[in-house]
């Protein structure tokens, strides 16, 4: 084997060497951190168990709470104090009355609480005013005392009982589990038993309180019990155990009645001090086994990934060595067969480096002058296509514009005559001479035919404004080359502005350099947008759009007439406006070049 080894390739040999290495290294983390996981796991599940137990309790606390005020506003309402005080022995007739006195407080006081099903009044004579949601409410005869009713005789005046679980029948003939708040009525002030009160809370209101949502797939793997002083049980989430009697047996007891053979669960306990019952949480070992195998099957997936990763890069890196020079040399083949697009990679090795950096600027070079040599020939061919399309018969499109002018202002129509003029100026200029420079005072002359127009389609609802310096009137500029970015300035700035718009063109020498800026007080552009038109300016490509010449081309067209030292600048900001400034080299001249 050891001799296998030494006869394999050097190649092959730091392959399986790093490769080994490393795989025994995951192996180890993973390890370490499926162990660390599920020991985590399983303590931050106890921790949410007791959490739960003791929000439960709160929240059962809290809700009791309420419940014993409803009693107490029951026992100290006046009519209720004087109905019991002063009843013995009554009539038919006078129950009636009484029921009918009494039935308005007990609505009013839990009409707005739906888990109370039903509650009763007892009189010391043993005549039952027995209140229902669901019927209204009966007058009953029971002489007998109730076994609750003598436990309270022997707790103090202002304490209250609660009724563990049971089934009872409401006035509608059907049946409800509820639990029961008990209480003897005193009277004010004299603390004389006039009474008794029982409140039947519908078991439904602990689905409500104690219900868990959305808490890491918790829901199907929680158990929740609560359990009275006597060890009977309160209520049970699953609806198995309700009403039975546990005898305050040892938790654990509970535990292996539920989970019948399963591992012993994750649990909680917390005593409700108001009600004085005993909240307890499980949370089943399924929950932990679900969440320990998917963070073994992240672990696996995640091993076997980073250990594919470290082979790929283990073969990488061991050719790394004999590859640059194979890869240099099959490259420059292609070069040699004309696909000039190719390029080595950094290998990090100095020597090696060295001739890729040679190479590769070797072929910037030939792509960079190639490229300007094709986009100079292309824009030279789109500008002779645009006049081409432009001149669609020019002669008879001017003449026929001239006749219009000339109808116009003899049938009184100035403003057709006006935008018949312009128009014919526009195509008289547009049509010759594209390739030629012109002073800028003519480039104003076309921009104020332009304008005109436009002031007409949009009904004035913008003003423009100039102000060229004298020094620069003369100056040469490509032709066409200002009036698509006042266009922009009307079209995309102002398009939507009812009133007030404003477009200015500035235009003044700095230095040896010719300063044209046009502003308008428009819509402006957002700083992403701003970027984003930024960056297409740089882009070197041709791009052509009907019926307007676009920022991209103007300022290729100012690179490949002056050079990449002048350009256009963008400045916007929303609802502000936007500045376009052109910077060119300022040519005078007392005539046309």
């Amino acid at each position: 084997m050891k001799q296998f080894f030494h006869s394999l390739p050097i190649k092959t040999k730091m392959f399986l060497s790093f490769a080994s290495v490393s795989f025994i290294f995951v192996l180890v983390i993973g390890i370490v951190v499926y162990v660390d996981n599920t020991n985590k796991m399983k303590t931050q599940s106890e921790s949410m168990s007791e959490v739960l137990s003791t929000q439960f309790s709160r929240t059962i606390d809290l809700y009791f709470r309420d419940v014993n005020q409803l009693s107490l506003a029951i026992f100290s309402n006046p009519v209720m104090q004087k109905t019991l005080s002063e009843y013995e022995n009554q009539s038919l007739y006078e129950d009636a009355l009484i029921k009918n006195n009494i039935y308005p407080i007990l609505f009013n006081q839990t009409y707005q609480s739906p888990d109370v099903k039903r509650i009763t009044i007892y009189t010391n004579t043993g005549t039952v005013f027995d209140y229902d949601k669901s019927r209204g409410m009966k007058v009953s005869y029971e002489p007998t005392e109730k076994d609750w009713m003598k436990s309270l005789n022997e707790i103090g005046k202002s304490s209250f009982l609660l009724l563990p679980t049971e089934e009872v029948s409401l006035l509608n003939g059907s049946t409800e589990e509820v639990v029961s708040l008990v209480r003897h009525i005193y009277e004010i002030p004299g603390r004389r038993k006039i009474g008794s009160l029982k409140i039947d809370i519908d078991i439904e209101a602990f689905e409500k309180m104690l219900k868990v949502e959305n808490v890491m797939g918790l829901e199907e793997h929680l158990r929740v019990l609560v359990l009275s002083e006597d060890g009977s049980v309160i209520f049970d989430d699953r609806d198995e155990l309700i009403g039975e009697q546990q005898a305050k047996s040892d938790l654990l007891e509970v535990e292996k009645r539920i989970l019948l053979g399963k591992a012993a669960p994750l649990h909680g306990q917390s005593y409700s001090d108001f009600t004085t019952w005993e909240i307890i949480t499980l949370i089943d070992d399924e929950f932990i086994t679900a969440e320990r195998n998917q963070t073994l099957t992240f672990i696996v997936l995640s091993g076997l990934a980073i250990t594919i990763l470290i082979a790929v890069i283990s073969y990488l890196l061991s050719s790394s060595i004999t590859r640059p020079i194979v890869t240099l040399t099959k490259k420059m083949e292609k070069v040699e067969n004309g696909h000039l697009a190719e390029r080595m990679e950094w290998t990090g090795n100095r020597e090696i480096d060295l001739l890729v950096r040679v190479y590769n600027s070797m072929l910037d070079s030939v792509n960079k002058l190639i490229a300007e040599v094709y986009e100079s020939s292309i824009a030279e061919k789109n500008a002779k296509i645009s006049a081409l399309q432009s001149q669609i018969n020019p002669h008879f499109l001017y003449n026929t514009l001239n006749v219009m002018k000339a109808i116009s202002r003899v049938k009184g129509v100035e403003e057709v005559a006006e935008i018949s003029e312009s128009l014919s100026h526009l195509f008289k200029y547009s049509m010759k001479d594209l390739d030629k420079k012109v002073f800028l005072q003519e480039e104003y002359g076309h921009i104020q035919n332009y304008m005109r127009i436009q002031q007409y389609r949009f009904m004035n609802r913008f003003i423009f404004e100039k102000n060229i310096t004298d020094k620069v009137k003369t100056a040469l500029i490509p032709k066409l080359l200002i009036q698509p970015l006042v266009e922009n300035a009307v079209v995309h700035g102002l398009a939507y502005m009812k009133r007030g718009g404003v477009v200015q063109l500035f235009a003044h020498k700095q230095g040896d350099y010719l300063i044209i800026e046009v502003k308008d007080n428009g819509a402006g552009m957002s700083e992403e947008t701003l970027n984003e038109v930024k960056n297409n300016l740089d882009i070197r490509m041709i791009e052509t759009k009907e019926g307007g010449i676009g920022l991209r081309n103007i300022a290729q067209r100012i690179q490949l007439t002056y050079g990449y030292e002048y350009k256009i600048e963008i400045e916007s900001e929303v609802d502000k406006g936007t500045t376009v400034r052109v910077i060119l080299p300022c040519e005078l001249g007392g005539f046309q070049n």
